[in-house]
């Protein structure tokens, strides 16, 4: 059970680096763009 524990806080890190990625380009771009736009800044973001 302890690895499924580990398992789990590795998913909420890493989902929480995502959501924080997302919303990074969000306030960096604005409204406004394509979809596409997003997805390549996002594409980029976590580098």
């Amino acid at each position: 059970m302890h690895a499924e524990h580990a398992d789990g806080e590795q998913l909420n890190d890493l989902s929480g680096h995502v959501i924080g990625c997302a919303f990074t380009v969000l306030n960096t771009l604005g409204a406004g763009f394509l979809e596409k736009v997003y997805e390549n800044a996002l594409a980029h973001e976590p580098r």
